[in-house]
């Protein structure tokens, strides 16, 4: 459905009067009071009655004019009803109407909310004039819910609009396009909404379209058999059904109608009225205000012919340049406008228009049309502009066409115009000096199918300025019959490709023609016209020179660079000049460039454990990237301890993790505009400094797939995916740990740049457990010593631990008196994991409350016992209960054994150990198990009281003394 232009649409409404409908029961299409065939076939249609055009407004009493019509030869136009009454409109039906030869209109009929019995036997609307481009016309009915014909079979001629009517419904279900002889240019807006969801859909029709619940809707073809009817067959004449078989026994006549018989021509006695499809005699075509035009009755006499007042008929002017008939705009300042079917009839038979003429016309319109209403045409006093015609093929029309004067000019220029006329194939034949242009040139643009060899001839036969002129300079993609120009394309990069061609086929201009195209797709040979209009704007154009070209002995070549890396191109050259007979074009050549490096794919963390985490990888546009595999990296990120244990967690806690379930709007808002802002800043690195083909120098050269089989990597955890998984999931992770995750993707290219996520495990709830609490309380005051260990399996790094003190009373059953102590997890360990603390209270039992960084987790209660007083606590707290006395009692040790050990050496005790050695056993036993025993001797003698010799007895010195 097309949109109709407003200002059509304004005048539509101000001059049409529309037809009045009334609300009743409705009938079948197929009930016309005919019962079985026997009665049939002894019915007879009524005997006609014409009635003229009528237009029935503002009284109700005005329907009665329609009472015994059969035919309107003429318009039917009903219209703002009541003005100041009260109308019944089911009194009103006209039964009889068989026939509309013009139009029907109905506009602003109040309290009007069907048409069912207001037009029960209307089958046909010629449309031989029409109102604007349309033959029926429904608008601003506000009470009209459904539009009933239920014996409306053709309009011959013009379109249906069915305007503004709110409460109109069964529009999607009537099929218009049947009605009327050119399909899907019909103007039909249905009410936006109102609900017609509940409205019932007829039983029985023959086929899916019906007018309303209870009316079904009939074709041309149910005019010919009726078996329903009790009817085998109608005749062959008829349309929309018969009284009985003969030709006067049709409901309305196929063609032509002859006092009440159809018939295929009229008879030679007759005079046929192409009007109205009707054989007069001579008698009634004048009484009718017709005239006669060479046996035929027409209502005015054509170009060439004045009237005769005496015997009305037309006459001969005797002369070309006699009857000339002049017409003239609606305002002096105004053009004629052609742009409907009515207008060209206004103008038909005209010679000379006075004033500019601007053709556009909006619907499609059958040549002969064309022809009959505006080849009389042989001067315009303006100019001529022919514009954004979508359905003109041709301009043959204007073949009489002798002189446009140009006054005044377009754009002060052009006396001819033709622009944007997207199927204008061909002007209109012209002999040498046939048609001049006073003042002024040609403009002839973006006619797509316009042809270089069409315009320079056409230009060529008009006597005019030549030097005015603007004309398009290229075939718009058209195949105008030229030589074909044999193109190859070369992938040179993923950049660039390179056109190569003869250049014996080479014109003196040539056009470099390219565009993007997805997979699989393909143009016509012709063009990528046939396509909507915002796809042709995609087409990339280079006009240049062939002294502006790279060539070899045999070939040009042109290189295009900046292309866009792995995208399939449409390829196309074009030559052409002055010489139109040196034109030559290429067939569409498709090329595909090389692939970039990789962009990195976007990472998400899908779902974690606390011992494993899974990493999502995915492209918004998954085509753009051609990747072979992806290289994960997985590095854990250590927690320095030393940094951490500089904060005092009791005296400043540790704050929780963002909850952005729970934040509220301001901070939803302000979060994503910091993501935005971020992620603009990523973007733009990633374009400035990313890796790709043309930044190779950002590249990390290396080969990653064989590192993915290989130990000697720095990460953590090293992986290497196939192209199509998208999902990993990293096990073996600590609790409440945290890892990087860096993922590239790699084709044959090379790999691209990283992409990182960062994520913790979650925590365990089962860590972060003391199981070695132990609690005494001293006897004679309120010391306590409490001792536990530092959980080993935590969840991230423990940051304090809080003491539970309570006093319970077994005889209350609950705690009276608590208390709880803060310590940080240096504090614990420094003091070798026991804490003792003066307390105002007397307490029974104890629990920690363990703090790190991922969970908080609760012992139970202890029981606090009686501590011991030599050592205090040895047995709770192993060696870090006395460890002071430990190292005072070493110490002490070290320093009393030097002692002895410097006066044994200063008194020569050790002089005495020899003979001490002899005493014992061991020493003795020894001796005697060595072979030499009788001949040795050791001896020492005492020299000075200081020093001694000690000297070894052999037979070879037994008498040699060595004296000191």
């Amino acid at each position: 459905m097309l949109p109709l232009n407003k200002t059509l649409l304004i005048f539509f409404l101000a001059t049409c009067c529309l037809l009045a409908l009334l609300p009743a029961t409705s009938t079948s299409a197929t009930s016309v009071g005919i019962s079985n065939k026997n009665e049939v076939l002894t019915r007879f249609a009524p005997p006609p009655y014409e009635c003229s055009s009528m237009d029935i407004r503002n009284h109700c009493s005005n329907f009665e004019h329609l009472n015994n019509c059969t035919v309107i030869t003429g318009y039917l136009i009903i219209v703002l009803l009541p003005s100041n009454e009260t109308c019944d409109y089911s009194k009103y039906r006209f039964p009889k109407l068989r026939e509309i030869t013009d139009f029907l209109l109905i506009y602003d009929v109040k309290n009007l909310t069907t048409l069912e019995y207001m037009f029960p036997n209307l089958t046909v609307i010629r449309g031989s004039q029409l109102f604007l481009n349309y033959a029926l016309g429904v608008t601003q009915m506000n009470e009209l819910a459904t539009l009933e014909f239920p014996s409306l079979v053709a309009i011959q001629r013009g379109k249906v609009l069915i305007g503004s009517n709110p409460k109109l419904c069964y529009l999607e279900q009537i099929n218009f396009d049947r009605l009327t002889v050119m399909p899907g240019e019909n103007h039909i807006y249905p009410a936006k909404n109102v609900d017609c969801s509940r409205v019932p859909q007829p039983v029985g029709c023959a086929s899916e379209s019906y007018w309303s619940n209870m009316v079904c809707q009939k074709f041309e073809n149910d005019n010919i058999i009726h078996y329903k009817k009790g009817i085998a067959h109608c005749h062959d004449q008829c349309l929309g059904g018969c009284y009985n078989t003969t030709a006067q026994g049709c409901a309305v006549c196929r063609s032509w109608t002859d006092h009440g018989q159809c018939v295929s021509k009229c008879p030679k006695d007759k005079y046929p009225s192409q009007h109205y499809l009707r054989c007069y005699t001579r008698e009634e075509c004048i009484a009718k205000k017709l005239v006669i035009y060479k046996q035929t009755c027409v209502a005015k006499c054509p170009s060439g012919y004045r009237l005769n007042n005496i015997t009305q008929e037309c006459d001969s002017c005797g002369g070309v340049n006699s009857c000339i008939t002049v017409c003239n705009s609606t305002s002096a300042l105004e053009p004629i406008y052609i742009n409907t079917l009515a207008d060209m009839e206004r103008i038909k038979g005209c010679h000379i228009c006075n004033g500019s003429v601007f053709i556009n016309l909006r619907n499609p319109i059958k040549e002969q049309e064309l022809e009959d209403s505006l080849s009389e045409i042989r001067e315009i006093v303006g100019h001529l502009k022919v514009y954004k015609n979508s359905y003109l093929t041709s301009l043959s029309f204007f073949r009489n066409l002798q002189k446009i004067h140009g006054t005044p000019l377009e754009n002060q220029h052009y006396s001819l115009v033709l622009y944007n006329n997207q199927n204008l194939t061909e002007l209109w034949p012209l002999k040498d000096g046939a048609l001049e242009l006073v003042h002024g040139g040609i403009y002839i643009h973006a006619n797509d199918r316009l042809c270089n060899s069409v315009i320079q001839k056409f230009r060529n036969a008009i006597r005019h300025d030549n030097s005015l002129d603007s004309l398009q300079t290229s075939d718009q993609e058209v195949l105008c019959s030229p030589a074909k120009l044999n193109l190859d394309i070369e992938v040179l990069s993923h950049r660039s490709i390179r056109f190569a061609w003869a250049k014996y086929q080479t014109s003196e201009e040539v056009e470099i023609i390219y565009r993007p195209v997805e997979p699989g797709k393909t143009f016509s040979i012709h063009s990528e016209l046939e396509t909507s209009v915002c796809e042709r704007g995609h087409w990339q154009r280079q006009l240049t020179f062939p002294n502006e070209l790279q060539r070899n002995d045999t070939h040009y070549f042109y290189t295009v660079d900046k292309l866009e890396p792995h995208t399939r191109y449409a390829c196309l050259v074009k030559t052409f000049g002055d010489n139109v007979e040196h034109q030559a074009r290429s067939e569409l050549k498709y090329a595909t460039t090389n692939s970039d490096v990789p962009q990195a794919p976007l990472l998400e963390i899908s779902n974690k454990t606390n011992a494993s985490i899974s990493v999502r990888l995915y492209y918004k546009n998954r085509e753009d990237e051609l990747v072979d595999y992806y290289v994960l990296d997985v590095f854990e990120i250590y927690e320095n301890e030393t940094i951490t244990d500089q904060r005092d967690y009791c005296e400043d806690p540790m704050k929780p993790y963002p909850d952005y379930h729970n934040e509220d709007f301001d901070d939803c808002c302000n979060r994503r505009l910091e993501e935005a802002e971020d992620d603009v800043f990523r973007q733009q690195l990633q374009k400035e400094f990313g890796c790709s083909l043309d930044h190779k120098e950002n590249c990390v050269e290396e080969n990653p797939k064989a590192r993915c089989s290989s130990n000697n990597t720095k990460s953590w955890h090293t992986k290497c995916l196939e192209h199509y998984e998208s999902n990993y999931t990293i096990t073996g992770m600590k609790q409440f740990h945290l890892y990087t995750v860096h993922v590239k993707a790699c084709n044959r290219a090379g790999c691209g740049p990283i992409n990182i996520i960062t994520g913790r495990t979650n925590y365990s709830t089962k860590s972060d457990n003391v199981n070695d609490l132990m609690a005494c309380k001293m006897s004679h005051n309120n010391e306590y010593r409490v001792h536990f260990s530092q959980p080993q399996n935590s969840n991230g790094h423990i940051i304090s631990y809080a003491l539970h003190f309570r006093y319970l009373d077994v005889s209350t059953a609950g705690p009276f008196l608590s208390h709880m102590h803060c310590l940080t997890r240096l504090e614990h360990a420094r003091n070798n994991f026991l804490y003792v603390g003066y307390l105002n209270s007397t307490y029974n039992q104890v629990k920690v409350r363990v703090e790190s960084f991922g969970h908080r987790n609760y012992t139970a209660w202890v029981n606090i016992t009686t501590c011991s007083h030599s050592p205090p606590l040895t047995k709770l707290a192993g060696r870090g209960s006395s460890g002071g006395w430990n190292i005072f009692f070493i110490f002490f040790t070290l320093g009393a054994g030097g002692t002895a050990l410097w006066v044994c050496y200063k008194r020569r005790y050790w002089r005495k150990l020899p003979k001490f050695c002899n005493c014992l056993p061991l020493y003795t036993s020894w001796r005697a198990l060595r072979p030499d025993a009788d001949n040795e001797e050791d001896r020492q003698i005492l020299v000075d009281g200081f020093e001694t010799v000690r000297f070894h007895n052999s037979p070879e010195d037994d008498k040699k003394y060595l004296v000191h």
